[in-house]
């Protein structure tokens, strides 16, 4: 349980296996769905209204990704093992990436690493029904692309993350990447958000699409190099008396790499243009940091097997992952429930409303943790929010006792609110329980 002053949170969640809407293994086994051969076939819209839409707008351009994802929940389903011994994580806060890094890596067998974890966290007494899972994706997926591990570094502008080749001067680095695939191919397989954002040519590589990656992935992530490669293209190039060689700078030491064999005595003209472009692209984004990509990806498909995602994009897989990125208030006042003398046109309910209407999207992530433990939205919007016991919509309820900070039951989704008797009065509480209410567990 979350907020009320002193109190601590409590955190619950399911395993996807259990939210297959009601679907029964025989019901998957006789479903008429699209094989993943058949929907890969099929257009599937305008997938950028999927990343950047509001929810409605996603399920109106993504019907067809909802109905892949419906087969993914059925397959998974299908392959799942109820009698599966939960995979126990016990982690320190303070050491959160290592403790998880070591228990993961004692797990050996694509069935054990598809068993349900079950998250301890040291020195707190929440006890994991499924919740501290969630809030385990949450953290983890954060620390992994902390600059002090230097595996990630931040590009672009949408604030996603890229492989940084510097990565390999860890001992570890391949275990740690190979760990990372494998915290990805568990949140797809249990049906959990993650909050770190890959840059697009990652999510081609775990598709096997790699050949698929060029110059608009590099403007991704390196809009001043994808800029001057545009202007190649577009110009004379012969008068530049170039090779098929690329610059590339590692620790404060910059040296000249090859293109392809012998690109030092290969001359770049207008006719070899395109391939020097689609080369560059390939050796920044795939060939100099592949050890670390084929790492990831195989630690994704120690869970998953590659056939099952065959049918997504690279963009519905990072939806996928990530859930959908603008927190839609119109939706989600839509799929909101009241209860204990509480109604949507009762004084404090509509404060909250307008308050939320005046937040940005980080304050909005910081109430919607608060209350279900994660600030991602599914990719089917809130109504397909889900707590400890199947789908649960978010939840106000009344508690009197105004003199108390708001609380929450995030195994079920509830905000438990007092009737405050002003605005300010709701706004100063709710800060104050986002903000200085902590991250640890407890019981009640």
């Amino acid at each position: 349980e979350r907020g009320g002053g002193s109190m601590a949170p409590r955190l619950y969640c399911v395993p996807r296996a259990s939210r297959v809407d009601g679907a029964s293994l025989e019901d998957a086994e006789s479903s008429d769905l699209a094989t993943p051969v058949d929907l890969a076939e099929v257009d599937f819209g305008d997938e950028k209204a999927l990343k950047t839409g509001t929810a409605a707008e996603a399920r109106e351009k993504g019907s067809h990704f909802q109905r892949k994802v419906e087969q993914l929940n059925r397959r998974v389903s299908k392959m799942y093992r109820w009698d599966a011994k939960p995979i126990r994580l016990e982690v320190d806060r303070a050491n959160l990436f290592h403790d998880s890094f070591r228990s993961l890596q004692k797990v050996r067998t694509p069935d054990q690493l598809r068993a349900p974890l079950q998250v301890t966290f040291k020195k707190e007494e929440g006890r994991d029904d499924g919740g501290l899972t969630r809030h385990w994706f949450m953290l983890i997926s954060r620390e992994i692309v902390n600059p002090e591990y230097a595996m990630f570094t931040a590009v672009g502008k949408n604030g996603s993350y890229q492989i940084n080749p510097g990565s390999k001067v860890q001992p570890h680095f391949l275990e740690y990447f190979r760990f990372v695939g494998r915290i990805c191919g568990k949140a797809v397989w249990d049906g959990f958000l993650v909050e770190s954002h890959f840059s697009v040519n990652i999510f081609k590589f775990l598709l096997l699409r790699e050949d698929s990656i060029g110059l608009e992935d590099m403007g991704l992530v390196d809009s001043v190099f994808a800029t001057s490669l545009q202007w190649l293209l577009d110009n004379d190039v012969e008068p530049l008396d170039l090779n098929f060689v690329i610059d590339e700078e590692e620790f404060g030491a910059c040296f000249q790499v090859p293109l392809k064999q012998g690109g030092e005595d290969i001359l770049l003209t207008n006719e070899n243009k395109e391939e020097y472009v689609r080369l560059s692209c390939s050796q920044r984004l795939v060939t100099s940091i592949r050890p670390q990509l084929d790492a990831l990806r195989g630690g994704f498909y120690d869970v998953i097997s590659a056939d099952v995602l065959t049918c997504f994009t690279e963009v519905e897989l990072e939806l996928l992952l990530c859930g959908l990125p603008v927190i839609d208030i119109i939706e989600w006042k839509a799929n909101c429930e009241y209860k204990a003398g509480y109604a949507e046109d009762s004084e404090v309910i509509c404060w909250l409303w307008e308050l939320l209407e005046d937040w940005d999207q980080e304050m909005r992530a910081r109430l919607l943790q608060f209350v279900t433990g994660t600030s991602k939205v599914p990719t089917a919007g809130f109504s397909a929010l889900f707590g400890a016991n199947g789908p649960r919509k978010f939840q106000i309820i009344r508690v009197s006792d105004c003199t108390r900070l708001p609380q929450a039951n995030t195994c079920f989704n509830e905000l438990l609110l007092p009737p405050y008797p002003t605005k300010e009065y709701l706004a100063s509480s709710l800060a104050m329980a986002l903000y200085d209410g902590g991250d640890g567990f407890g019981l009640r």
